[in-house]
């Protein structure tokens, strides 16, 4: 680990000093993408190499890769733009509707059934972005979760994010739900707007059995941006997905459970 603290201190005064004679932009991603695919790279290792001396590779590949994105898209780029190339090697990208909110997120390919995330998040204040870098050991949680689609909600001249995120614990246990963003005050904060009988939250989330309902998980849980209404199935004990479905719709200042 001191070794690839090293090499990423190294690269970024290498990268710094290029930067100003050439175009940042071609390379930021040029080397985004050639340190991308040596996540792929090593993934593919695991079926010619039983010995499993490909999982250190793989991981330091995931390290240097999310420090690399972290590190452009916080320093070098000074307004939010989509790096399209890395969307057909594996990494989703979705960016709110203001451009002011982009979300990358991967699979790491360092579990088997259980699949492991991490992801960047880039927002925006004034002329400056700003980058976090979210991973298991960097926010002290278990599992991180992938974002797939970001809605915008606007109240009063400020704007609101649902980012929609899953997770697969299994080839059965999945996970799914809705999670708030707000920039407040220079900095990116949950927002509670979600308001249950147990009080005021920033996330809707449920477990469910991957093997029953909607194959298509992007298909489960929706916002209507129109209707500003959240729409998730019932779920029964066994885990099982229902055709039923529980909605919250924002009433001025909260989303709030709707009879349907």
């Amino acid at each position: 680990m001191k070794r690839l603290n090293f090499c990423f201190a190294a690269f970024c005064i290498l990268i710094t000093s290029s930067l100003s004679a050439q175009v940042p932009r071609r390379i930021v991603e040029d080397d985004l993408a050639k340190s991308f695919k040596k996540i792929n790279n090593w993934y593919q290792q695991r079926d010619k190499d039983t010995t499993g001396a490909w999982g250190d590779s793989l991981q330091s590949a995931n390290d240097v890769f999310g420090k690399k994105l972290q590190y452009y898209t916080n320093k070098y780029l000074p307004t939010i733009y989509s790096l399209n190339n890395l969307e057909p090697l594996g990494v989703d990208i979705n960016t709110s509707a203001d451009e002011m909110f982009r979300i990358y997120s991967w699979d790491t390919w360092t579990g088997g059934t259980m699949h492991y995330f991490e992801n960047v998040m880039q927002y925006k204040v004034g002329n400056r972005t700003y980058s976090i870098l979210d991973t298991a050991s960097a926010e002290s949680q278990n599992y991180v979760f992938p974002y797939y689609k970001l809605h915008t909600l606007k109240v009063d001249n400020h704007n609101y994010y649902l980012a929609i995120y899953y997770g697969v614990f299994s080839g059965k246990d999945r996970g799914q739900g809705i999670r708030i963003f707000t920039i407040n005050q220079g900095k990116l904060e949950d927002a509670k707007l979600i308001k249950t009988q147990s009080g005021l939250h920033n996330k809707l989330y449920y477990d469910f059995d991957g093997f029953t309902g909607n194959s298509k998980v992007n298909e489960n849980i929706l916002y209507n941006e129109a209707t500003r209404t959240i729409s998730l199935p019932v779920v029964l004990d066994n885990g099982k997905l229902t055709a039923k479905r529980i909605l919250y719709k924002f009433t001025g200042q909260y989303f709030e459970r709707i009879k349907i």
